[in-house]
């Protein structure tokens, strides 16, 4: 058996120890020997061609000899040589008597500082999926906020250990009563918030993803586990109404349901994150809510490794919704406040993956569902065999350092035209585009009042003007993905008021006619006549657009009885007609 070795890195500054050597020679004492390097510092004006020469000549070579590292250093007036760690203190005593030199120190070394906790189940190496996550690299940004409200729909949650001061709220679907405690055998909602919010760095216990979190549990599954998708989807809509912005599910089944996919719809229409467990039966049939496309579908590895568990459903070829993976393998705190390793499902690796979400929405609150989703899959690692989850394994300590889209979507209002006259049902045609997290959907405010959102391109709307005589302005608004907003706005006159219009001169009603008939009429609107019509049985047959108004047909090309009406139409469309004068030819 081969002995393994561990290696343990120490973070600090790098001590400096001073070792006596004998001059007399330009040569490295030992060929192995490991160099130090030293910064020196000019004084204004000072030429150190000499000074690294008087250098050299006691065994110190210079360094970054490359233009750009040069270029570099060179506004600061330092310059750095590599000497022999058993010359160090000889070359440093050297350089400091030259009086071209204004300092010579050891050149230090800095190292990340991951955030180490000190929970037992962590320092004794039974918490080994927190490094396989990089968890240690996102603690030193963040350990998370109470703000942050992630809910466990599950079990129930049992308020003890590491959980104690962690949980707040809640509500249980099955019993319709405010006892939201675990009276699951294994105490599965507990191990799952655990992993997510277990207070870490306590000295004691495990160590969750997000520190300081605050969960709020929603029971939706009975003692064994079970529950309907009609109590699943409450526990959604319940989350997102108190303020939750990540909601995990370590649950699901086969079939998808509309309940449930518009529940979750719901919650990604608020800026809330979904995560869920990809399931645990070695397949690639879909599992639901995790297989729905606004939901953060988690598989898992084994123990320490990057190796899909062998219990886990992953993705076929061309139908990736097996979104991220993390360890599936690992040390929970059970119900009763123990704490127990060896716990094996996706049930488990969903909720590392929404605690790093936590710590996410904890360092970047403005984020919304769209831009932690984007952080925890650009997170991404890759992973042996890794098509079987579409992005790889986690890696929060990058997923907290992921930007978001900061740029508003575009959108013009082409339609109606602008200052247009309109009347009755007027549409809507925006035009709206977002070259990044792509738009969401678009709003329309009609004087300032909110009136209809579309949700898909392209979008368009129809606003009933009624009765209105007035000024009316459009406000559209479209939202990306990301929640940033553009805005566009189109102001029309709504004119709702039909023009007046009469026969001055023509044949009487019931007249006889014959030869050519004209028919002279006036016509008026506040905005304006586009355009006068004469009909003869319904049908066009003279327009004039100027007045006095004209009109005339011929009467042979007519039938033989004719029913003769003048027609205005003003300039937002408005129609009225005289009453119809009978004609025989």
């Amino acid at each position: 058996m081969k002995k393994h070795v561990a290696r343990r890195l120490i973070a600090g500054a790098l001590s400096v120890g001073v070792v006596a050597a004998a001059a007399g020679t330009t040569t490295w004492a030992n060929a192995d020997e490991t160099p130090v390097r030293l910064v020196i510092g000019l004084k204004s004006g000072a030429d150190a061609t000499a000074s690294v020469q008087a250098a050299s000549a006691l065994g110190a070579k210079p360094t970054n000899l490359v233009a750009a590292a040069q270029e570099a250093l060179a506004p600061l007036g330092a310059r750095t040589l590599s000497v022999p760690a058993s010359r160090q203190s000889l070359i440093i005593s050297a350089l400091r008597r030259d009086p071209d030199i204004a300092y010579v120190e050891v050149d230090q070394t800095a190292k990340a500082q991951d955030l180490k906790p000190n929970d037992p189940a962590y320092t004794s190496g039974d918490q080994p999926e927190v490094n396989k996550v990089r968890l240690p690299a996102a603690w030193q940004k963040t350990t998370g906020s109470a703000g942050v409200k992630i809910a466990v729909l599950d079990t129930g949650v049992d308020r003890v250990g590491d959980l104690t001061g962690a949980v707040a709220g809640g509500y249980n679907y099955w019993g319709m009563n405010g006892d939201t405690s675990d009276d699951s055998e294994d105490g599965h909602g507990t191990a799952v918030a655990s992993l997510i919010a277990g207070r870490g760095n306590d000295g004691k216990g495990i160590a969750g993803g997000c520190w300081k979190c605050t969960i709020i549990p929603v029971k939706v599954l009975d003692g064994d586990g079970i529950g309907l998708y009609s109590d699943i989807a409450k526990g959604i809509v319940y989350a997102t109404n108190v303020g939750a912005k990540i909601i995990n599910m370590s649950l699901g089944g086969e079939s998808s349901a509309k309940v449930l996919s518009d529940a979750v719809a719901y919650a990604n229409s608020k800026g809330v994150l979904v995560v869920a467990a990809a399931g645990n039966d070695n397949s690639t049939k879909k599992f639901y809510p995790a297989a729905y496309p606004d939901v953060v579908g988690v598989g898992a590895t084994a123990r320490n490794s990057d190796a899909r568990a062998y219990f886990s459903n992953y993705n076929k070829s061309g139908d990736s919704w097996v979104d991220l993976a993390a360890p599936g393998d690992v040390t929970v705190m059970t119900r009763s406040g123990a704490y127990e390793s060896g716990w094996l499902g996706t049930s488990f690796a969903s909720p590392i993956v929404a605690g790093a979400a936590g710590l996410i929405k904890s360092a970047h609150p403005d984020y919304n569902n769209w831009s932690l989703q984007r952080a925890l899959i650009a997170s991404g690692r890759k992973i042996a065999s890794n098509g079987w989850t579409k992005y790889g394994m986690l890696d929060a300590g990058k997923a907290v350092t992921i930007g978001t889209d900061r740029i508003a979507p575009k959108i013009s209002v082409p339609t109606p035209g602008y200052a247009a006259l309109v009347h009755g049902k007027v549409t809507i045609k925006p035009k709206a585009s977002d070259e990044w997290s792509g738009v969401k959907f678009v709003d329309l405010y009609v004087n300032g009042k909110w009136k209809a959102r579309d949700s898909s391109a392209p979008y368009q709307f129809t606003y009933d003007s009624g009765v209105n005589n007035a000024k009316v302005t459009f406000l559209l608004k479209a939202t990306d993905k990301a929640g940033n907003v553009g805005s566009s706005t189109r102001w029309v006159t709504a004119d709702n008021i039909a023009p007046s219009v009469k026969i001055t001169s023509g044949p009487k009603n019931n007249a006889k006619v014959k030869g050519k008939v004209t028919i002279k009429a006036s016509a008026a609107d506040r905005n304006g006549i586009r355009r006068v019509e004469l009909l003869i049985n319904g049908k066009v047959k003279a327009t004039d657009t100027k007045a006095a108004y004209s009109l005339s047909f011929k009467a042979a090309s007519q039938p033989k009885k004719m029913k003769v009406q003048i027609r205005a139409i003003d300039k937002a469309g408005n129609v009225k007609t005289t009453p119809v004068r009978n004609y025989k030819r």
